[in-house]
């Protein structure tokens, strides 16, 4: 009966306070008001969140990238505070103009020396640029013209949902790349490489504009294109430039491709290329691969005149068709041929005095360097020919992606 009287009391109670309660509001509306206002102000925030939640996962990997690079850029401030002294002040300046984020000149264009190497993947580390001197029968005998992305931020695009009238163009589905002869498409995460196959493909095609299949951040598209660039010589239709599109959270939206050709005068180009590779081929099939390898250097240092003016000189096209080209033309046509002669070639890119390019052979015994650009030089046609990392090291510094690509090592082909 004790339970009960103080269950009943207690219900008593709390009739007693909801009552007084009641009264108060009655009195005063402004409690009502009140506490709607923060039962609503509670509900939206948690909505809110919610709905942010969702809208960044699918970006997730780019917010974390926006925000590591916010704490980045905070570290750069707090180390730029550091007194520094630099001699050199056009390398300041170049150094300057490349932390701009929009730039579209690429860095270390123009020849402008790296201040700092980063060690390569496979052990490859970059000799200092401010020691590497260029012997006056090879100076001026460069030209290479490296990636540059064109950046361009839609306008009012907000991030994810920016919509495009592209589309994806080709896929790229089923394609496939040999590691042995295609080492860039492997330095890519799988995100990169299947962006890689879509853009193969669109070039492949000549699309020139599509959607990127990945959403991938500004900071990361370059990278990707290179990686196109450098493995396949036999698009010698593609530009070194580019065009990036993004939205406000910085995601490549739309990717722009240049052609130095039209798709008739393609047409009309390929016969010729194919031709005369075919009938350089047909000359040296019956050798063994580094006969092979050194017959090839020695009829295309014959063939290709050194010509800074030439046409379409950043293709392996300029070289064999034209005959007259640059150092990338000359790394690109050594490339080309040596794939099709099943001999893994790379070309590799870097820095010799200026912007630079050269290749990378492998025989059996392991990697090599070669030059056909400074080989090109009469009484000189094997100064630069299978050389090891340590013999270019006071002449060549490779660069971007190429310092990820197999230390020179090789000793039994070796030219003295």
């Amino acid at each position: 009966m004790r339970i009960l009287k103080n269950i009943v009391l207690g219900i008593g109670v709390l009739a007693a306070l909801l009552c007084a309660f009641i009264l108060m509001c009655a009195v005063n509306p402004n409690i009502t008001e009140s506490l709607s206002s923060i039962l609503a102000r509670d509900g939206h925030s948690r909505k809110e969140t919610v709905q942010e939640e969702e809208f960044r996962e699918p970006f997730r990997d780019a917010y974390e990238w926006e925000e590591n690079k916010e704490e980045n850029s905070q570290a750069s401030e707090e180390s730029d505070n550091t007194p520094e002294t630099i001699d050199d002040t056009e390398e300041n300046e170049d150094r300057t103009q490349h932390q701009t984020e929009d730039e579209t000149v690429p860095r270390g264009s123009s020849g402008a020396r790296y201040e700092s190497s980063v060690k390569g993947t496979n052990g490859y580390e970059p000799p200092a640029e401010l020691d590497i001197k260029v012997p006056e029968a090879v100076s001026g005998k460069s030209g290479y013209q490296p990636i540059t992305e064109k950046s361009e931020e839609l306008p009012g695009a907000e991030g994810g949902e920016y919509t495009s009238n592209l589309g994806y163009g080709e896929l790229g589905d089923g394609l496939s790349f040999d590691p042995v002869f295609y080492p860039y498409y492997q330095m890519l995460e799988p995100k990169g490489q299947h962006l890689y196959r879509q853009i193969f493909a669109n070039a492949s095609a000549m699309n020139a504009e599509f959607v990127p299949i990945e959403a991938v951040p500004v900071s990361e598209i370059k990278d990707v294109v290179m990686a196109v660039y450098n493995d396949h010589p036999e698009l010698f239709w593609l530009n070194t430039v580019f065009v990036c599109k993004y939205d406000k959270n910085r995601i490549c939206a739309e990717l722009g491709l240049e052609f130095n050709m039209t798709q008739e005068e393609r047409a009309k180009a390929s016969p010729d290329f194919y031709n005369t590779t075919n009938s350089l081929l047909t000359e040296i099939e019956h050798l063994g691969t580094y006969e092979k390898e050194r017959r090839l250097h020695d009829l295309l240092i014959d063939r290709i005149e050194y010509d800074k003016g030439a046409d379409m000189n950043q293709s392996a096209y300029s070289a064999l068709v034209e005959g007259k080209s640059v150092c990338a033309g000359y790394a690109r046509a050594y490339q080309y041929l040596m794939q099709r002669l099943g001999i893994p070639c790379y070309y590799c890119t870097g820095y010799a005095g200026t912007d630079h390019a050269w290749n990378i052979v492998a025989l059996d015994d392991g990697y090599y360097n070669v030059d056909l650009t400074w080989d090109d030089t009469p009484g000189g046609e094997y100064d630069y020919f299978n050389k090891t990392d340590q013999e270019y090291a006071d002449t060549h510094a490779r660069r971007d992606l190429s310092v990820n690509l197999p230390q020179c090592m090789g000793e039994r082909y070796r030219s003295q």
